[in-house]
């Protein structure tokens, strides 16, 4: 079996809100059945094993890489979500100190038009993420950080 993750990088952005008394990061596809398709993987993550990092980087950008632990998946497909380019101003300013303080929920979404907010759609239950950090990019260097690592270098 292998431990690999393939990396889904096509979701336009994020989209933060608050709901249940936690923050939602809802991950913004304009292809309906590529979402469709990703909350499906998504959606039998198993709510003990998931990860969230969010990696700040130079040039006030930052990069999102969400997966579920692959040593403990029990699909082959091994789905994980990676966007870098993000900027660290507006929305992740505002959801930062709410990541610090309780892990966010995750959710994939689709917009028909990523401008007009009525055309939005929740495609995917709201997934826990157990464990969630924010760390710097020097720290990608970390043999905790693997699967992160793996991830941005694909991207560059």
């Amino acid at each position: 079996m292998s431990f690999g993750i393939n990396w889904h990088r096509e979701f336009f952005g994020l989209s933060w809100a608050y709901e249940k008394d936690r923050l939602v990061i809802s991950t913004v596809f304009e292809d309906k059945n590529k979402a469709i398709s990703i909350a499906e993987e998504i959606e039998e993550w198993s709510d003990k094993f998931t990860r969230l990092t969010i990696i700040e980087k130079a040039n006030d950008e930052f990069a999102i890489c969400c997966y579920q632990d692959p040593q403990i998946s029990k699909t082959s497909k091994n789905v994980g979500l990676y966007r870098t380019g993000m900027r660290q101003s507006g929305g992740y300013e505002q959801a930062k100190p709410m990541i610090e303080e309780k892990s966010p929920l995750l959710q994939i979404a689709y917009a028909e038009d990523v401008r007009d907010m009525n055309t939005y759609q929740q495609i995917s239950r709201l997934v826990p993420l157990r464990k969630c950090r924010i760390i710097s990019e020097k720290d990608l260097k970390k043999q905790e950080f693997y699967y992160e690592k793996t991830a941005d270098s694909l991207a560059n």
